[in-house]
């Protein structure tokens, strides 16, 4: 078989098995939606840790992957343990700041010669990872009722965005967008790619019986935070020098690979949506 064919199907049974496992465990049930967020934190945050070992630093690993799910549990129960979500922010704000302190203390016992370097690499995935995986969990309850259609729709522009990036980026791509990071990515891919997020936001804003004009624009702002999302981890794997952040699914890589633009995209969307659709 054509290794360019095989690796096509490839790709294309490993998305289609990731694609039913999300669906169900977004649609079934609080508790599903729960626990598939706490996947997501804890396979990006690992490999998220890998790359900073390549890069030089000893992260305290465990204390690191703590944080990041004892982080996103909260705001992924939200609405089924406590419904208060005001309160569970101040909680969350509270443990950091605890958390950011424990870490500091725990290196001043490693005798590492790289402390800032170890300091930075395990709080890092903190803020980069749990914190907006842990907003996606606001996103159902954003607006009239608890819809987590929202989730399926906000995933779906992100992924046609990467899609039609490569697609149009293949076809009509000539000037590079940031080639010293990412040789590949084109500016017609770049538009190409938000015109597709806005038009799939759109038919989202139909289904769901929501405001056209607002996901219109959450398709363009969650198409531009997703490009800097896959450009900072394309930044991360070049330092460490690898081409993959690991090797979890099949022609698509690692967990970070896939959910990179995720990461900038999620806290951009929830705080407009907050702001045009009013408070939680």
């Amino acid at each position: 078989m054509n290794p360019k064919i095989k690796d096509i199907l490839i790709r294309t049974a490993s998305g289609a098995v990731m694609l039913a496992v999300m669906l169900t465990a977004i649609l079934w049930s609080t508790w599903s939606f729960a626990a598939l967020l706490v996947a997501i934190t804890a396979g990006v945050t690992w490999e998220h840790l890998r790359l900073s070992e390549h890069c030089g630093a000893q992260p305290q690993k465990l204390m690191a992957m703590a944080m990041a799910v004892l982080v996103v549990v909260p705001f992924a129960l939200v609405h089924t343990v406590v419904g208060d979500v005001e309160w569970w922010i101040l909680l969350m704000t509270f443990f950091i700041m605890i958390a950011t302190l424990a870490v500091l203390f725990v290196e001043l016992f490693r005798a590492s010669e790289t402390p800032i370097q170890n300091v930075g690499a395990t709080l890092l995935p903190l803020f980069q990872v749990a914190l907006p995986i842990g907003m996606l969990a606001l996103l159902p309850a954003i607006g009239e009722g608890y819809n987590a259609w929202r989730v399926v729709a906000f995933f779906s522009i992100i992924w046609a965005n990467d899609v039609f990036a490569f697609l149009v980026g293949i076809t009509l791509g000539r000037h590079r967008l940031c080639e010293r990071i990412s040789p590949k990515k084109s500016w017609e891919g770049f538009f190409g790619g938000i015109v597709a997020a806005m038009g799939v936001a759109l038919l989202a804003a139909h289904l769901l019986g929501e405001n056209m004009y607002v996901w219109a624009g959450l398709g363009l702002i969650s198409a531009l935070a997703a490009v800097a999302g896959d450009l900072i981890e394309s930044m991360f794997k070049r330092a460490a020098g690898v081409k993959d952040s690991g090797a979890i699914m099949p022609g698509h890589g690692g967990w970070f690979d896939r959910f990179d633009a995720v990461l900038t995209a999620a806290p951009v969307a929830i705080i407009y949506l907050i702001i045009f659709m009013h408070n939680l």
